[in-house]
């Protein structure tokens, strides 16, 4: 485990990545990384590690690249209730220098009583305030960053887990996090884990997540994601994993996502309680780019494949976070089979070329 040091180096497969594997204190479980670039240039990354998925031992993490440097921070943790598993975190600076921090928080293993939390730090996430609950609905989860939109709205992406389904929401705050409205997105029944970017006319576009692990899903908005158009399926694959994407200072969309579907057979099995299950494939992690507001994505490709090591550990590669710094550089962070988080640096040019 030496190489999860947090050393920026170039990549030894490719000359035009510089990547990193960030400091791990709990290798046993690492997973859903979220990347955010900070108004001094300092990149943090958040993601969630404990003994398991589900342990009340699970908790949030942050590690901090610091402007100009190559050296990716040891972390700190930011929650720590002994009673609950602590997941799914993301970050949010808002306009007014604060740094939001949301997580998801529920007892072991009962996604039924999953809660949202949050944190403020006023100091760019050296101090925090005390834990506080934001949505109480039993069953509710995030997983995608929140978006200020042009209208000052702050839009945060949500969905629950409940007995009847699992369903999309958005969560809609006009000053600022103190208060909130809940708009559903209607039709988005098997639709989790909504990811937003707003276009250049004002329309938001959304991407979502398939339990039934055929296609990525997306959805618009022409009200200010108040009412939604009824998720449909697009040409992109999608595995029932998380993926991400942007939208970049040039406007382009860049995408981030497990090439792979069981449309295309593309599954190992797995066993669980003595019987044996289909579970799709979380690799290769690909990225993709389109030049026309998402209704094509002509260039893409992999930033992750499986090697040596995956077959020993064939959890895979999989819920990427994607960033676009003021440099024009891309930034992405992922689950490294779980045992870590690994972060890639690139140039769009690359994905072109490939």
């Amino acid at each position: 485990m030496k190489r999860f040091n947090g050393v920026v180096v170039q990549s030894e497969t490719d000359p035009q990545l510089q990547e990193a594997y960030l400091p791990i204190p709990y290798p046993n479980d690492n997973h859903a990384a979220n990347l955010l670039e900070m108004d001094n240039g300092d990149l943090l990354c958040v993601w969630f590690s404990g003994s398991g998925e589900g342990n009340p031992d699970t908790n949030v993490l942050m590690a901090r690249l610091p402007a100009g440097s190559k050296q990716w921070t040891s972390p700190v943790q930011l929650s720590g209730d002994p009673e609950r598993s602590e997941q799914n975190p993301i970050l949010h600076q808002a306009p007014d220098g604060k740094l939001w921090l949301f997580h998801t928080s529920n007892e072991p293993h009962n996604q039924k009583t999953s809660r949202i939390v949050y944190r403020v730090s006023e100091d760019l996430g050296f101090t925090w305030s005390p834990t506080e609950v934001l949505f109480d609905g039993l069953g509710i989860f995030l997983r995608h960053p929140l978006l200020v939109l042009k209208n000052g709205d702050w839009l945060l992406p949500t969905y629950y887990c409940k007995l009847d389904g699992h369903y999309s929401v958005v969560q809609i705050s006009s000053d600022q996090g103190k208060t909130w409205k809940e708009f559903e997105v209607q039709g988005s029944t098997h639709r989790v884990q909504m990811n937003v970017v707003e276009l250049n006319d004002g329309t938001l576009y959304a991407m979502f997540r398939s339990r039934q692990a055929d296609r990525i899903y997306t959805s618009v908005s022409r009200d200010n994601g108040k009412s939604w158009t009824v998720p449909v399926k697009s040409e992109l694959p999608n595995n029932n994993s998380s993926m991400q994407f942007i939208k970049m200072q040039n406007g382009h969309l860049a995408l981030i996502y497990n090439n792979s579907t069981m449309e295309r057979d593309q599954f190992r099995w797995v066993q669980r309680k003595g019987e044996f299950r289909k579970k799709p494939l979380r690799t290769p992690l690909t990225l993709a780019i389109s030049e026309d507001e998402g209704k094509t994505w002509p260039y893409f490709r992999n930033v992750q494949m499986a090697d040596l090591e995956y077959k020993d550990s064939e959890i895979g590669y999989s819920y990427p976070s994607i960033i676009s710094t003021r440099d024009g550089k891309i930034h992405i962070a992922f689950s490294y089979l779980r045992k870590g988080i690994k972060h890639v640096c690139l140039a769009e040019e690359w994905v072109k070329e490939g």
